[in-house]
């Protein structure tokens, strides 16, 4: 599920009715072709002692303050409220007004990569948040709470993305999707649609896949990717099941209908099996269908980290 990093608690009484909240980054490629990694913040601690928002980036306008912050893997959602000032409540107006709903971060680069053709900031010191017109990422938005009309992001959850099941011991038993959701279901008390009703059975169920849709959780066809079973009365990650995900997501048999933006978090749970297996795992990008079926066949690693590998055994028993 996603990971909660951190939380400002409230200082003033009844803010709640004066709060506003909102995307202030979303980890998606923006209007300049950039990423911006929401946990690569490596100096929270110091922006919350002066959590500044600016209005356009303007160091001399300040409008208001950060009262709350939660860090996921993909987006850092804030809360806010606008000072007192008459032109910070001339902005106040114009959000009202759904006239100006953009956010920004102002920040320093520590590290960057390139991923996919696009510039990532792995690393980065937040200076401060700006109310702005026109935002560099498009979901970062402002809704005031409570306000039904707008919704900040759309996502799937990644039920298990800590690699927390046991791989089955035997790499090549063979993974039959169907036979192991009969045996999961029973496993954990969901057979029926009216069982997948329940929050807390949902959860259960959910542990199962490595993606699953939000907004639909009481349907079976919400949970996608699949990758455990039941043996002898105990839940196990299948090895079969893991490079059968993998080569879905990467493109398999027409690939997996999941956002856009879940799939490198999807990759990441996945790649933490292969970590826990002992193998690499493939490059995350786009693949054919011939390297993906050379894929499976090479226990699940690309076919240049399977020959590497071998030869690495062969120059050993030849020395």
């Amino acid at each position: 599920m996603r990971k909660v990093l951190y939380l400002v608690t409230k200082d003033i009484a009844q803010i709640e009715n004066n709060e506003y909240e909102g995307l202030a980054t979303v980890a998606v490629p923006d209007r300049l072709g950039e990423i911006v990694n929401p946990q690569g913040c490596i100096n929270l601690e110091d922006y919350l002692a002066n959590p500044v928002v600016l209005w356009q980036h303007d160091p001399n306008t300040p409008i208001g303050r950060v009262t709350d912050v939660e860090i996921t893997d993909d987006a850092i959602k804030i809360k806010f409220v606008f000072a007192s000032t008459e032109f910070a409540q001339e902005v106040k107006t114009l959000v009202d007004e759904k006239i100006v709903r953009g956010l920004s971060l102002g920040f320093i680069p520590v590290k960057t990569t390139t991923r996919d053709g696009y510039l990532v900031y792995d690393e980065w010191l937040w200076v401060e948040t700006s109310v702005v017109t026109l935002p560099a990422n498009a979901k970062a938005l402002i809704q005031k709470e409570g306000d039904k009309e707008m919704e900040l992001v759309r996502k799937g959850i990644v039920p298990d993305n800590d690699a927390e099941f046991p791989i089955y011991e035997d790499f090549d038993r063979p993974w039959d999707a169907d036979e192991s959701e009969v045996r999961w279901r029973k496993y954990v008390g969901v057979e029926t649609n009216e069982d997948l009703q329940d929050k807390e059975k949902q959860r259960r169920y959910a542990k199962r896949f490595f993606w699953a849709d939000d907004e639909n959780l009481d349907k079976f066809g919400a949970y996608k990717l699949p990758h455990v079973d039941v043996v002898d009365g105990k839940p196990y990650a299948i090895w079969r099941g893991i490079v059968a995900a993998m080569a879905a997501l990467l493109g398999a048999r027409g690939g997996i209908n999941i956002p856009e933006e879940d799939r490198e978090k999807v990759y990441r749970a996945i790649a933490k099996y292969y970590e826990k297996a002992g193998k690499e795992p493939p490059e995350f990008r786009a693949y054919s269908e011939e390297e993906l079926r050379l894929m499976e066949l090479c226990g699940g690693e690309t076919f240049e980290t399977w020959l590497a590998k071998k030869l690495q055994l062969i120059r050993k028993a030849l020395r």
